[in-house]
């Protein structure tokens, strides 16, 4: 992408006008997915796969969960960039960061799709394993794209390691918080009065908002150090990825368009 295009993607800046009918279909579902993703189901997806194929909508999807998971975790630990360049304090510099990133990345980085050999059933079946439940019916289509397979089967698989317990309990906390409209996902609300549960509300609706307080909350109740923390954030992320990918794939891709 050039380099002045992304900025204005990158700032919220781009209008319908000016983008392709394929960016304007991503834009309206990552929207959804931050604004209402309580009400995300299969047909968001038909537009893309009209545009983009079954492949091309599933490696959207795939981008859609990746993100929520990695962003919901980097703000659970209040990770940010120790670079100026990409931070907001100086308009301008973030501007020139933008740029320069994207340059780097269209001049740098490889972002052809590669094949992926990988045994696509084996994978589903192992992640409907580790799940406990049958999957979504939608996921059959990943074997159009393998590497949305290894990516699912990936985040997956994590989730035997973490506590039985507190996997549950973050399970049914971010199902019950997720956003089912805008004013959900923004504005203030009554927070749960356990530590953990109101952890899992606020990582789950706006998790830029967590609090050193917050998780220190959570520590003390529980007693849980470093390690215990790091499996809430990635069971909180996960599960936000998963609410969302499962709603989109609930039913069969159709579209105009094969692979």
């Amino acid at each position: 992408m050039e380099a002045h295009r992304a900025e204005r993607f990158a700032e919220g800046l781009a209008t319908p006008e000016e983008m392709r009918p394929e960016e304007r279909a991503i834009e309206v579902l990552v929207q959804k997915s931050v604004r209402a993703p309580g009400r995300l189901e299969p047909a968001d997806l038909v537009p893309l796969v009209e545009l983009l194929g079954t492949s091309g909508a599933l490696e959207v999807v795939a981008m859609l969960g990746a993100f929520h998971f990695v962003t919901r975790v980097a703000d659970l630990v209040a990770i940010e960039s120790e670079l100026p360049i990409v931070q907001r304090r100086w308009r301008w510099l973030r501007s020139l960061g933008v740029r320069l990133q994207s340059r780097v990345f269209r001049r740098m980085i490889d972002l052809a799709n590669q094949a992926v050999d990988v045994d696509v059933r084996a994978l589903l079946a192992e992640t409907e394993r580790v799940r406990g439940a049958a999957l979504p019916s939608g996921y059959a289509a990943m074997h159009a794209a393998p590497n949305v397979a290894a990516w699912a089967h990936r985040l997956t698989i994590e989730l035997p390691s973490l506590d039985a317990a507190m996997l549950e309990r973050v399970t049914r906390g971010v199902a019950a918080a997720l956003p089912a409209r805008e004013e959900e996902s923004t504005g203030f609300h009554a927070r749960p009065a356990e530590p953990l549960d109101a952890l899992v509300f606020v990582g789950t609706r706006y998790a830029a908002r967590t609090t050193d307080e917050m998780v220190g909350a959570v520590r003390a109740a529980y007693g849980w150090g470093d390690a215990e923390l790091t499996d809430c954030f990635y069971a909180i992320g996960s599960r936000n990825a998963f609410e969302r990918v499962d709603r989109l794939l609930a039913a069969p891709l159709n579209g105009s368009r094969g692979g």
